[in-house]
Parts: C-alpha cells; sequence; structure tokens
C-alpha cells in the first residue's frame, strides 16, 4: 500500500471534516501583491490561456443585518441606507470601469452574493440593472442564471423587492436557513429567521413564483442529534425546493463561533453517517446529486455559476471583498479582514477609479492544475489541462489520482475523462485537500495561525500551536 493511498484511507476511517474547498488557492492564502499586476494584465493574460472567452460575473454587497456564527465570509454589520446609496454607486462606477473585460466574453453568469444583497431596496437594484444593460445590453440573452443571496427574514420583510428582482430578470434566491430545529436555529445565531419565518419566506417565494429556490442544512451543530438532522432534512425535502446544500460545519479562526476557542477541523464518522442520511432522502425525494454539498430538481435546480467556476470559467468579482478567479492571478481589491473602514476606502477609491489589486495569488501551471483538480474532479477531462503542461507534471499528481482510484472515490473512463464515484462525492473534501500544493497550505496555517495568536481562549483550549487548524499533511509533499 503506498503512503498516499495508506493516508487517504486513513482520513477516510477516521473521518476527517476539512473545510468545504469552493475556491482554490484559499483567502487565506492571498498575500500583498505590491502593485506587481495591473487589471488590465490578469485580465489580458487570461484571455490568452482560454481558448473560449467566457466569464462569470460576481457582485459583493457586504453588508448584513447580523453575523451568524459559522460565518468566515466579507461581511460587516450595517442597516444605514446612506452608506448602501454609497456602495451601489462605486459598484456600479466599478461595473463601467470593467466594460472591456466584461464585453471581451460571454457573459454566463451573474451572481449578486454577500452579505446579505436583499436588504438593499428595489431602486438599487434598479440602478444595478441599468448599469448591466449599458455594459452588457444582450446579457438576458446570453446569462444561464441570475442569483441572488437573502436571508428568510429579508425576503419577509421586503416580499416586492423580491417581486421587483424576478422582473428585473432573477432566476435564482439562496435562502440560508441551516436548520428547520429552533435550538438549532438560535446556535447559528439566526434568531431573527425561526422556522417560522423560514416557511413564510418559502411562500412568499412560491407566491412570486421565482424558478429556484435554493436552501441550506448544516450538519454538526451543538446539540444537533441524528433525530433533529433527520428532522430537518425530512421537513425541507417536504417543502421541495429546486436545490439544496448540506454542509458540515467547519468553525475558521475568523468565524464569530471561534470566540469560544474551538475550531479544529472535526473527525467524526457520526456526521458521515447524516450525511448517507440526507443523501438517500433527497434522492427518494426526485434530487439529484450536482456536488458533494448540493443536489437540484434535474432541469430545475442547479447553482450554475459554481459548476463553471470549477470547470475553469474565470469569475469576475466587484464589490469590496469580491474575489477575482482567473488562470493567472486570483486577487481582491482590498485586505482579507472585513471593516467598515475597508468598505468606506472602497467606496472612495472606486469614485476615483483607483482600485487596483490589493491581495491575491500568482498562479503558474503547477498552480492551475491544481485548481482545477480541487475543485473540479466531479468529472474531469485531463486532455484539457494538457495547455497547463498536465503530461509534464503528472508525477505530482497520479499518485493521488491512483490512490483515490484504489480507494474508490474516483473512476477512469477510456478517455482521458475521471470522475467521482459515490463515495467520492461523499468524501470529495479529503480528496481535494490531497491536492493543495505544500505552498498554499503553508500559506493558510500561518495566517490561520496568526489569528489564533490573538485569540487567548482558543490558545488556553487548543495549546500554542495546534495542529489541526489548516490543511491535511499529506503523503505527497
Amino acid at each position: 500500500m503506498s503512503d498516499i493511498r495508506h493516508e487517504l484511507a486513513r482520513h477516510i476511517e477516521q473521518g476527517v471534516i476539512p473545510p468545504f474547498n469552493y475556491a482554490y488557492p484559499s483567502r487565506s492564502a492571498y498575500r500583498p501583491l505590491n502593485g506587481a499586476w495591473n487589471i488590465q494584465d490578469i485580465w489580458a493574460e487570461d484571455l490568452k490561456r482560454h481558448p473560449v472567452p467566457e466569464l462569470n460575473l460576481y457582485l459583493h454587497v457586504p453588508f448584513c443585518r447580523y453575523k451568524c456564527g459559522f460565518c468566515n465570509l466579507y461581511t460587516v454589520i450595517s442597516e444605514d441606507m446612506d452608506v448602501y446609496d454609497a456602495y451601489m454607486d462605486a459598484l456600479c462606477t466599478q461595473i463601467r470601469d470593467h466594460a472591456e473585460i466584461i464585453q471581451s466574453r460571454r457573459l454566463r453568469t451573474i451572481y449578486i452574493g454577500g452579505g446579505t444583497p436583499s436588504l438593499l431596496s428595489l431602486r438599487h437594484f434598479d440602478q444595478l440593472f441599468a448599469t448591466l444593460d449599458e455594459v452588457y445590453p444582450n446579457w438576458r440573452s446570453t446569462v444561464e442564471e441570475v442569483a441572488i443571496e437573502a436571508t428568510p427574514d429579508s425576503i419577509v420583510n421586503e416580499p416586492d423587492t423580491l417581486g421587483g428582482l424576478i422582473d428585473l430578470g432573477l432566476t435564482r434566491a439562496n435562502i440560508g436557513i441551516q436548520s428547520l430545529v429552533p435550538a438549532e436555529i438560535r446556535e447559528a445565531g439566526r434568531g431573527q429567521a425561526n422556522e417560522r419565518v423560514i416557511r413564510q419566506a418559502v411562500e412568499i417565494i412560491r407566491e412570486k413564483q421565482l424558478p429556484n429556490l435554493s436552501t441550506d442544512l448544516i450538519m454538526g451543530f451543538a446539540g444537533q442529534t441524528p433525530e433533529s438532522w433527520r428532522h430537518s432534512v425530512d421537513e425541507l425535502a417536504a417543502l421541495a425546493p429546486e436545490t439544496i446544500s448540506t454542509y458540515f460545519l467547519t468553525v475558521r479562526p475568523d468565524a464569530w463561533f471561534s470566540r469560544t476557542g474551538a475550531y479544529q477541523y472535526m473527525m467524526s464518522p457520526d456526521l458521515y453517517e447524516r450525511y448517507d442520511y440526507a443523501n438517500a432522502a433527497f434522492k427518494a425525494a426526485g434530487y439529484v446529486q450536482e456536488s458533494n454539498v448540493r443536489y437540484k430538481k434535474l432541469g430545475r435546480g442547479g447553482y450554475q455559476q459554481k459548476v463553471l467556476t470549477f470547470h475553469g470559467v474565470p469569475l469576475l468579482g466587484l464589490g469590496a471583498g469580491a474575489r477575482s478567479y482567473t488562470s493567472s492571478v486570483d486577487y481582491m481589491v482590498g485586505s482579507v479582514k472585513p471593516s467598515l473602514t475597508e468598505v468606506a476606502d472602497y467606496i472612495t477609491k472606486a469614485r476615483n477609479h483607483e482600485l487596483i489589486p490589493v491581495t491575491g495569488f500568482v498562479l503558474n501551471d503547477e498552480e492551475i492544475i491544481r485548481k482545477r483538480l480541487v475543485l473540479d474532479t466531479f468529472d474531469l477531462d485531463l486532455g484539457e489541462l494538457d495547455r497547463f503542461g498536465f503530461r509534464e507534471k503528472a508525477h505530482l499528481f497520479e499518485p493521488v489520482l491512483e490512490a483515490a482510484e484504489e480507494v474508490g472515490l474516483i473512476r477512469r473512463l477510456p478517455t482521458d475523462r475521471i470522475q467521482l464515484t459515490p463515495s467520492g462525492f461523499k468524501y470529495r473534501d479529503i480528496l481535494s485537500w490531497m491536492f493543495f500544493s505544500k505552498n498554499v497550505i503553508d500559506l493558510d496555517r500561518e495566517y490561520y495561525a496568526g489569528l489564533h495568536k490573538s485569540n487567548k481562549r482558543a490558545q488556553k483550549h487548543m495549546g500554542a500551536e495546534p495542529l489541526s487548524i489548516s490543511g491535511l499533511k499529506t503523503a505527497n509533499r
């Protein structure tokens, strides 16, 4: 048995639960770019590497009414309408400043994320979509989905905003619910979105005839039991949203829950049993599995921007805290630490056309290959990676692929295509971490170790240098 196969099998046997990999490299691996790259050069280089010029557009609205305990995304607490006005002016200015980049590619998806962008007024979205009309007039003909993030309470409080968004072109709303058990909802810090509010929001969305309602559940909240998990799964299946995501609870050192001093990766085979229950229940209810975390009604649900991004279609992220993913540099125009001060700085610099890449990660050919392997083993043609030198670098990746095949996580088709097996879907995040480069794991650990040093309660609870706050130490390093 090879060292890598042994390592992979051991992680699975122990029930290791690393964070869900939705991007590579992770935000924690970003470091100051020190003016070495400008936006035009980044996207010009990306265009050279993609034979089919396409684009996902992500627009970030960082404002929230409250902070969820597990969240480590770029969010700030604010309900100041004057701030919202200034922010939307800035975001629309930034969109216009990127007109040439957007117009040079076929626009595939638009996603308004956050934060809680549904806190904005309909007039803000009128302004936003008018700007999109100006920059890319035929976007309604080319895009495959237009999506927004929202909370149940924001839908209930302002149902007319949702109706107006649908008229503007909205096709999907991601409504975070996390649980349908009252105690677990409170544990998540979502007291304003209780079970009654959740059900009311779903009713409003159905009345407005939104094509794709996307919801989620989280496994592993304190106090959650197998019985309470089954209750949430069964109740959500009965509500029948078009898309359902199920996530393992992972707490990183920059999440609010980290104040408890506990954020090491879990090892819990019991939680994988909860995955099995949800997997069987949703498939029995007519869903198909789109990823390790997501189920959809065939032909009606799904999360197209995520699928396309995993397939290598670049993503232009605009707004404070937004990340852009390219084949040359992944970058942000600010730091990775959210604050109202930085949001104000973003507004000023956008207004003055002064935004530049501040933090990021420069991708060489090896890291581009790793990005696709980390994200896209669901269904990946390895031949697509030859233009980045996959065959010459195969010795770096084939040992992991061979181990994954031996353990039963992937299958190889007669061509160069690999696909995850049902077990591969289940343990996808373990496999993904096996493809991380040592450099990215080291940067990730350095970042989170720095946060750990500033958390006295965590140091008392976990020690000065905890072993399991970043990555998986694997045999191929």
